[in-house]
């Protein structure tokens, strides 16, 4: 006589569909640290050195010059000579900035090309190709000078230029305010990953209890600045780096010891 086995251990029972996790915290946290990274002096400090060094001024107006000239430009020469300088610039780069540059080069070159696409289809095969390599290019650029800038530097480049103190001023307290606001909401998405338990059924609802708790810190984040800078005496003037003169009895002093 042979046992048989129970009828629940012979039918088959469909496991149950788990629904899909959204990783909205998550994500957006992990934004967040990398664009606090930006900000950080310790980043900027452990970045590696570069082996040209250019004025903060000279770079800024370059990069602003290729721009322009760039988005004037027909000739698919000069064109293309841009892409040769720049790339070459590129070698002499670590590859750290490399990597860096290139992947966000792609990526933007990637996005603006699909956002224009529409337009691209109605227009000539030339046109497509020119305007597409100068797009890339304009963004080759950008961030060629983004990755290898700091923010102090571009306040310094500006100074240098003989801009108006308040347009140094507003992008000086733009920065620190994107700073601290980061670091706000930054806490606060921990705080609410922290409290959450198990998946939410609409997890995009505190987006405005969010952007409403933000704004209320930053209305508080300003009046507390105001009054900072009020008691500090503070009437916005940035100070210019003072210019180093070298004369030529001390270049040919230098070429005849080297010698």
């Amino acid at each position: 006589m042979t046992a048989k086995l129970p009828a629940w251990l012979t039918d088959d029972m469909p496991l149950p569909t788990v629904k899909k996790q959204h990783h909205f915290l998550a994500q957006n946290i992990r934004h967040l640290e990398q664009l606090l990274q930006h900000f950080s002096q310790a980043t900027e400090q452990a970045r590696p050195q570069l082996k040209h060094y250019w004025p903060p001024q000279i770079k800024l107006l370059t990069t602003l010059g290729v721009v322009l000239l760039l988005s004037l430009n027909q000739n698919p020469l000069l064109l293309w000579l841009i892409l040769l300088v720049e790339l070459g610039l590129l070698l002499f780069l670590p590859n750290f900035y490399l990597r860096q540059i290139l992947r966000q080069a792609l990526i933007s070159s990637g996005v603006a090309l699909f956002l224009i696409l529409p337009s691209l289809l109605l227009t000539m095969p030339a046109s497509v190709v020119v305007f597409s390599l100068k797009t890339s290019l304009i963004l080759l650029t950008l961030t060629y000078y983004r990755a290898t800038s700091t923010f102090s530097q571009v306040v310094q480049a500006l100074k240098q230029l003989h801009c108006p103190n308040g347009l140094i001023f507003v992008i000086d307290i733009t920065l620190t305010y994107l700073k601290m606001l980061a670091e706000f909401l930054l806490g606060l998405l921990q705080a609410v990953s922290l409290r959450t338990v198990g998946p939410t059924a609409h997890p995009y609802r505190m987006i405005g209890l969010l952007f409403g708790t933000l704004y209320l810190k930053t209305r508080d984040y300003a009046l507390a600045l105001y009054a900072a800078m009020e008691a500090r005496g503070f009437i916005g003037d940035y100070p210019a780096t003072p210019h180093t003169t070298k004369k030529r009895r001390g270049h040919r002093y230098l070429f005849l010891r080297g010698r």
